[in-house]
């Protein structure tokens, strides 16, 4: 009976069978076209059926397809490709990289979206940023990359951090860092987090030091509101979304990176050497050496201090990650050490660091995973007198560090003394700040000896599960941890510059960070048709931060072996010898989303988010931040249907506001402080509280365009913006009689500019590949309303805040030259002296006109703000070798070089620059650099110090080379050069001065690194 019935249905389906090609294996490769590296983890599948396989790790594929079939080969980022099989067994692909990137999806607040959909100005960090870049951490990665984005380190200290402008500063005291997001996850960034209450160590630690640049995967910058305002509170300075590397379903990957470097000072300043010292004293002081002709002859070039402290430093840097993964689960392993060598004698800075990133699908319609960082750090600076008995301090004289101090010390002084094993502690010619009975400083021992050390512990991390009930509709609860813990400690033996007057000093202190989020969100997505697409977002979130902080100050140690470590052997020093406290935030949201496509060409977007900040007054905690924003895909209208060469023409628009909170908690309240005086216990107003504070609140609008052409090899996005930031958070100085400052809501600020980014791939075959990128952006800073006596605020001594300037607007008086023998002195001002001025004295313009010059004459000078920020890479492939060369600038900044004022100020005790070396005479009426006295004429700042601080800079060049030792091992060697040329007139060491002022910043370093990479 079989039988029968096998023979029926044989003789049914045979004519089928010899009409029908027999199914057969398939075979191949398929590889990178960039390099020809093959590609696992690639999916091959046969067009309209269900039948797919993944490329192995050495790109290799098998897969049963008939002479009929075609293939379908994919791989994220790479252009898709259709083959016919035909006759073929073996079919070899290389796919290229995808320019249609109007489909690419872009990762945005709470989710990701089709770049064609986007209505915010959003820039994503190229690949070749992330890949050829050796920087140490996240935000140097963006120095140069993006339009608009402003990055300036703080010094050249390893570990130190960057301080990022996201279109300009929108505030004066509120913190005007962007917010980090990584893998979803929002990241506390303050800096101040890692400083335990110290002033006597110098610089801060990079919070951001806790991400691996090596485990990022993408970077993208939300600059506008439509972008941002999901974020509500946190995103009113701008949003970095950092998207680090994940396990793919491809089998086992394994990668190793390590780099070394050689660092040196990228410049050196000019200072007098031992002769041209000596002469200026027999010249113009006492000559208290009692230097004679000859014996000034024989002096030589003396001692050079400054190259004394200045090192080469060595950096080694290991990564390596392993990944692995099945269709169900995928997991990421990394693990880091850094090691940074400073340029300055016992400066640096090391890192360890490990990553875990897992997801699984714990079924069809639940996945859950998990992104978890730990970071140790240590580095070691410098200490410093700013903050430590001012009024005594050689900081009041322009020392403000070993570093500067090094720079001062004559150089006719010996280094060390006659064995030329002991340090020094001689100087003869220190006599006030620096010296103790026969006993003075030497930099160079107080660098070796001193310590000023920062340790930190930090772990980040989230936890999440997401659920989808019914198609288009998932529910996602994310729970996570952010704990940074620093301790700070410092020591200055009885010997040391710190150490002087209080016969040995030391501290230590402590500070614990601890921020807890907690966020729910739903999302919707429906599309009807091919007409009408919709997606949907709700969700609340819950973050509670708590810092908790405690220090010791002693002095007068009987033992200074063990350092900061012995602390109880010396007494309670200075007002605050103990300190401690605790602080506590909250903040709530409620926040939504919802975008709209009409026939996938026009877009909507429209944000809301409620925040309540526990920083805030009781009737100003909550606080309302909408947007809305539109796009237009011009380029898909029928009116352009004969524009072949027009890949891609989009308009966007947006207007919304957001807010920022980041302040201290509790500055509502008036609050009491404990400290010592005479031996007794008293308590003083710390702060005077302000029952109206409330939200600072920035408004803004964007307009934009994205443009592509011939297949999106020529690409352009410009942008033009307008941000009004109301109800600025200000920190009153004292007024007269008060020892508090106030927090206020005062005034208004606005940023509008120009954004430009242009993108060309200038050649791209088999052979080569050329793309070159630039990008620059205008911003113009300006308070337009503030409130304060006179309608000026002082802030300090040297800056002014004033409607119609920007913030950072530096104030004095303005050089006018000097005076020469020829002129009239009498028709000129009388000088802040009120003396006639003399031939070589320094002249300044009257601004009132009064006929002399005193402080009523002082003016604007210019600004820390750039008039424009610009960068440009080029990224070249051929034949296995890669160049990348990143330029970055900035134009029309201005820094106070206050180093510069004090070191051509001459005198007695200390070295001057090799400036003076024009200075006026009769023999050289110089007109720049007046006469040498010993009494100068104004101590008010003046704008010969105030210097354009304009640059291009050489930021990185790499170049490498991949090849194959093995079939499954790819290697990759590399040479890179960081800071490699710096073009500026500024006369400091680098005109990278972040807060504007520079009085010995730790020196920018030019570092040469050899490295290899190796994938398996």
């Amino acid at each position: 009976m079989k039988l029968k019935y096998c023979k029926k249905y044989w003789t049914l389906f045979l004519p089928l069978c010899l009409i029908s090609p027999v199914a057969a294996q398939v075979k191949g490769i398929v590889s990178d076209a960039t390099d020809g590296n093959p590609l696992p983890g690639a999916t091959v599948q046969v067009k309209g059926k269900q039948r797919l396989t993944v490329t192995d790790l050495s790109g290799s594929y098998r897969i049963e397809a008939s002479q009929r079939d075609t293939l379908i080969y994919t791989f994220i980022g790479l252009q898709t490709r259709e083959e016919a099989v035909g006759e073929r067994n073996t079919i070899n692909i290389t796919l290229r990289e995808d320019k249609h990137e109007l489909n690419e999806v872009v990762v945005v607040g709470y989710g990701v979206q089709r770049r064609k959909e986007l209505t915010g100005a959003i820039s994503t960090v190229s690949k070749a940023h992330l890949e050829y870049n050796v920087a140490p951490s996240v935000d140097a990665l963006l120095s140069g990359a993006v339009a608009g984005v402003n990055v300036m380190q703080s010094s050249g200290q390893p570990g130190a951090p960057s301080n990022i402008r996201i279109r300009g500063g929108n505030s004066i005291n509120a913190d005007n860092d962007p917010l980090y997001v990584i893998d979803g996850f929002l990241f506390f960034s303050n800096a101040s987090s890692r400083k335990a209450g110290f002033g006597t160590i110098e610089g801060e630690s990079n919070p951001l030091d806790m991400l691996n640049p090596s485990d990022i995967e993408s970077i993208e910058v939300l600059k506008d509101v439509s972008a941002t305002a999901i974020y509500g509170s946190r995103g009113s300075n701008g949003v970095i979304l950092v998207t680090t590397k994940k396990g793919k379903s491809s089998g086992t990957a394994v990668d190793y990176r390590y780099s070394f470097g050689i660092s040196s000072s990228a410049k050196k300043l000019s200072l007098l050497n031992a002769t041209q010292w000596a002469q200026l004293q027999k010249d113009y002081f006492l000559n208290k050496p009692g230097f004679s002709d000859s014996q000034i002859a024989q002096l030589g070039k003396g001692y050079d201090w400054q190259d004394a402290v200045l090192q080469s430093g060595a950096t080694h840097n290991h990564s390596i990650s392993i990944s692995n993964g099945n269709e169900k689960t995928q997991y990421f392993i990394s693990g880091n050490y850094l090691k940074q060598e400073g340029i300055i004698l016992n400066s640096g800075f090391e890192r360890y660091a490990g990553r875990v990133n897992l997801k699984s699908a714990l079924a069809d319609n639940v996945s859950m995973g998990l992104n978890l960082t730990a970071n140790s750090s240590a580095q070691n600076s410098l200490t410093t007198f700013e903050g430590a008995n001012y009024n005594s301090s050689p900081f009041s004289k322009g020392i403000a560090n070993s570093l500067t101090y090094a720079l001062y010390i004559p150089p006719v002084v010996p280094i060390y003394n006659n064995a030329g094993s002991d340090y020094n502690y001689n100087n003869p010619f220190e006599y006030a700040y620096l010296r103790e009975g026969e006993t003075t400083a030497n930099p160079v021992s107080d660098l070796a000896n001193s310590t000023a050390a920062t340790s930190n512990f930090v772990f980040f991390g989230n936890i999440y599960a997401q659920y989808s009930p019914v198609e288009g509709l998932t529910a996602k609860l994310s729970i996570g941890h952010n704990n940074a813990a620093a301790t700070q400690k410092f020591f200055a033996p009885s010997y040391a510059a710190l150490g002087l007057e209080p016969d040995g000093i030391g501290g230590k202190g402590h500070k614990n960070v601890k921020i807890t989020l907690s966020e729910f969100t739903l999302t919707y997505t429906k599309k009807l048709s091919d007409v009408h697409a919709f997606d949907a977002l709700a969700g609340a979130t819950y973050e509670n931060t708590q810092t908790d902080y405690d220090g010791m100050q002693t002095a007068g140690f009987t033992n200074e072996t063990l350092g900061a470590d012995n602390l109880q052997d010396g007494l309670p020093y200075g007002k605050l010898p103990i300190f401690s406290g605790v602080k506590k935030s909250s903040l709530y949201s409620i926040l939504g989303r919802a975008n709209y496509s009409l026939l996938d060409r026009y877009h909507v977007t429209a944000n809301f988010r409620s925040d309540y900040s526990s920083n805030f007054a009781a009737n100003h905690k909550w606080g309302f931040f909408p947007s809305v924003g539109l796009s237009w895909n011009i380029n898909e209208e029928d009116f352009l249907s004969s524009a072949h060469n027009l890949a891609n023409l989009k308009l966007r628009a947006s207007i919304g506001s957001v807010g920022n909170q980041e302040i201290d908690a509790y500055l509502f309240l008036k609050t009491l402080e404990a400290g010592h005086y005479g031996g007794q216990t008293v308590y003083s107003i710390k702060n005077f509280g302000n029952d109206d504070l409330k939200w600072e609140t920035t408004t803004q609008y964007n307009i934009g365009i994205d443009a592509g052409f011939l297949n999106n090899r020529f690409t352009a996005t410009a942008d033009l913006y307008y941000k009004k930031t109301s109800d600025l958070l200000l920190e009153l100085p004292p007024t007269l009689g008060q020892e508090f400052a106030q927090m206020v809501n005062v005034g208004n600020v606005v940023n509008k500019g120009a954004e430009l980014s242009l993108t060309a791939a200038l050649l791209d075959n088999r052979l080569l590949h050329w793309t070159v990128t630039a990008n620059i952006a205008k911003n113009i800073n300006t308070i337009t309303r503030l409130t304060g006596e006179g309608g000026d605020i002082f802030p300090n001594s040297t800056e002014i805040l004033r409607t119609g300037q920007s913030l950072g607007t530096f104030y004095g008086l303005e050089f006018d030259g000097v005076v020469q023998k020829d002129e009239n002195a009498a028709q000129l001002p009388l000088t802040p002296a009120h003396t006639v001025p003399k031939p070589g004295d320094p002249k300044f313009r009257d601004i009132n006109n009064d006929g002399r010059i005193d402080k009523d004459d002082r003016t604007t000078l210019g600004s820390r703000q750039p008039d424009f920020v610009y960068g440009l890479s080029s990224t070249l492939d051929i034949h296995g070798f890669d160049l990348f060369v990143l330029f970055q600038g900035s134009e029309g900044n201005r820094v106070y070089n206050q180093l510069r004022r004090y070191l051509e100020s001459p005198n007695d005790a200390y070295n001057a620059s090799a400036t003076l070396l024009d200075a006026w005479t009769e023999n050289n009426p110089s007109r720049t650099v007046p006469r040498i006295t010993t009494t100068p004429l104004s101590s008010e700042l003046d704008s010969r110090y105030v210097e354009d601080a304009s640059y291009l800079r050489l930021k990185t060049l790499t170049l490498g080379y991949t090849l194959k030792p093995l079939p499954k091992i790819r290697m990759r060697l590399f040479l890179t050069a960081q800071n490699l040329l710096t073009l500026t007139a500024y006369k400091g060491y680098d005109p990278e001065i972040a807060k504007g002022t520079d009085l010995g910043v730790y020196p920018m370093a030019r570092t040469l690194h050899a490295g290899l990479s190796l994938s398996f």
